[in-house]
């Protein structure tokens, strides 16, 4: 079976299917204002000490599974290892966990240029949440207590006991909450564009899930019309474009041929019936930030995108009201660029991260 009999049908379906946390349009070099800004609204969008077997390519980066509540979660750790490659070489030195945007096929291979820019900073650590990237489903509901259970898990597993939290979009609603419920966990907090609460952006909310959840039916039928795993894979691998399965494009970065293959395999793997329990719950954990601020003593470093400022006024209003930025801890910067800002201004990106850090001596 496998590729679909005519294009125009693939074309029509890939238009309407979400990866990593946005809609796009794949046969297309530009994305309407429309739905630009619906993806915008997409964005607002462990039990078990046992490490398993590790895979150490090079001295600054290995990838980890853990157990956390019986499932296997996969973690990618960036900084100089001990020659166990269990460990970071220079523990004292702050921890940088990276959470991703909603329904992102790889978080690693999607945060990798950053974490490679940072990982002479701080010792790195990119988590892939249950049904993203290489680590396994879960069968709890996506919620924000549970997912935030399990990063707590995680980091209690690699014995991670403070750190600083960078989050991405959906994943600044999830932020937002674990450091109100475990603050002794995070020391500070870096967002970059992170997703808020604001009454219009809410009321699209249910309107954004349904274009989702069909573009997730949508990508299952295709995968399904496979007769094997391996055999989608291979379609993708042998024409990424047609069916949306490209390595994101970075300005400034090359990635690898092994890049290549986990993405594809983290994409064959995504969309996945997880990721369409955190879409189900997407507009009621925006609603467990309404109101809520960051703590004024904790050191926050917020950056969002100059496109979507321009896109939806409430957007810079709403990054200011979680803030206290007169209480000085607090800093808020907009960044030339989309929603995945680190794409195409990567240099100042880490260099706002790097001033800000020496600012708080982390």
């Amino acid at each position: 079976m496998g590729a679909l009999r005519q294009g125009r049908r693939t074309e029509k379906i890939f238009e309407i299917i979400y990866v990593g946390g946005k809609r796009m349009r794949r046969y297309k070099k530009q994305i309407s204002r429309i739905v630009t800004i619906a993806m915008l609204f997409a964005f607002l969008v462990g039990n078990s000490n046992m490490v398993h077997a590790m895979d150490t390519t090079q001295i600054r980066y290995a990838s980890k599974y853990i157990t956390v509540k019986g499932n296997k979660m996969h973690l990618a750790l960036y900084g100089k290892l001990d020659a166990s490659g269990e460990k970071f070489a220079d523990e004292g030195k702050t921890t940088l966990v990276m959470l991703p945007a909603l329904g992102v096929p790889s978080p690693h291979i999607y945060f990798k240029p950053l974490a490679e820019s940072l990982d002479e900073s701080f010792n790195v650590v990119i988590v892939e949440p249950f049904g993203y990237g290489l680590s396994d489903g879960a069968l709890t509901d996506r919620t924000v207590d549970n997912i935030n259970s399990e990063v707590n898990v995680a980091l209690d597993t690699m014995g991670i006991e403070q750190c600083v939290l960078l989050v991405h979009s959906i994943s600044g609603v999830y932020g937002l909450n674990f450091v109100q419920n475990y603050p002794e966990k995070v020391k500070g907090f870096i967002a970059v564009d992170n997703t808020v609460y604001d009454e219009e952006l809410a009321e699209a909310m249910e309107m954004e899930k349904k274009y989702m959840l069909q573009g997730i039916d949508e990508f299952q039928k295709i995968k399904n019309s496979f007769s094997s795993l391996e055999e989608f894979q291979t379609a993708l691998k042998t024409d990424p474009d047609k069916y949306g399965a490209a390595l994101p494009q970075v300005s400034g970065y090359t990635y690898t041929e092994s890049d290549r293959e986990e993405y594809i395999q983290a994409y064959s793997l995504s969309n996945n019936d997880t990721i369409r329990s955190e879409v189900n719950g997407m507009d009621q954990s925006l609603l467990s930030i309404k109101n809520k601020k960051f703590p004024s003593a904790l050191p926050v470093l917020t950056m969002i995108s100059s496109e979507n400022v321009q896109n939806v006024p409430a957007w810079e209003t709403a990054h200011r009201n979680q803030l206290d930025l007169e209480s000085g801890n607090h800093q808020l910067y907009i960044v030339n660029g989309g929603h995945y800002i680190w794409y195409t201004n990567l240099t100042q990106v880490v260099q706002l991260i790097n001033e800000w850090r020496m600012e708080n001596h982390f």
